[in-house]
């Protein structure tokens, strides 16, 4: 599905707008219709009408909306439909940005799409409670310092904790780098308490937090976002 551009700005027809909500294109052209009158109203303007040509070479009517008319239109559907359209445009929208960002903007949609990724994995493992859903890495035991992830990036570990930090991914508490509510119940860290005997003979603790595969992948995921996003 892409976006078309009329006038200068981005629409998406009623023939894609059927084809994400798994809808029948004559039942959104009939809600567009029932709902323009109150759209006029308000906004003082009609839905763009347009054409396209069918399978056997026939044009049929389509509507062309924008963003807001899409989402206007979306209120008649449910809410699962709606969170469809809604994740579809802010993906297409991303895509249709120009290329020149900064790393640090390049990272936010990196991370803003993992965010969505997992949004979606979350719902097909509501919708299918009987598929094989998890992933074996993703049920690894083995754990990760934050040295070792970002060898793999090809930083320092102070570089990528530094970078986790400026995506509000994970922030410091009592010395120790500690994730987000938001990130907090992903299964992304696990924290070890160490016990140190000084050399008074006083006993120290310290709290440690390691990285799960799924965090692993998590940081591997996001970093390749930002490539794709940078190349493109």
């Amino acid at each position: 599905m892409q976006l078309q551009q009329i006038n200068h700005e981005q629409k998406m027809s009623s023939r894609e707008i059927a084809e994400l909500t798994g809808k029948q294109h004559k039942d959104v052209m009939k809600a567009i219709r029932n709902m323009e009158p109150a759209w006029q109203k308000i906004n003082g303007r009609k839905f763009a009408l347009g054409s396209y040509a069918d399978a056997q070479g026939q044009r049929r009517p389509e509507y062309q909306l924008n963003k807001t008319e899409s989402l206007y239109v979306a209120t008649k559907f449910n809410d699962e439909a709606r969170a469809h359209l809604v994740l579809r445009w802010e993906q297409l929208e991303r895509k249709a940005q120009p290329a020149n960002l900064s790393r640090y903007e390049i990272l936010k949609l990196a991370m803003q799409a993992e965010e969505e990724k997992q949004l979606l994995q979350t719902e097909v493992k509501l919708l299918s409670p009987k598929a094989d859903y998890h992933d074996k890495v993703l049920q690894s035991k083995s754990t990760y310092v934050t040295t070792q992830i970002a060898k793999e990036l090809g930083m320092s570990a102070v570089t990528l904790n530094r970078k986790l930090h400026d995506l509000e991914i994970q922030h410091k508490s009592n010395g120790t780098w500690v994730l987000y509510a938001k990130y907090q119940n992903r299964g992304y860290t696990k924290t070890t308490t160490t016990v140190i005997q000084r050399s008074n003979g006083e006993n120290e603790t310290r709290m440690t937090t390691v990285w799960t595969e799924k965090g692993r992948k998590f940081i591997h995921a996001l970093f390749a976002q930002a490539n794709l996003y940078a190349q493109g």
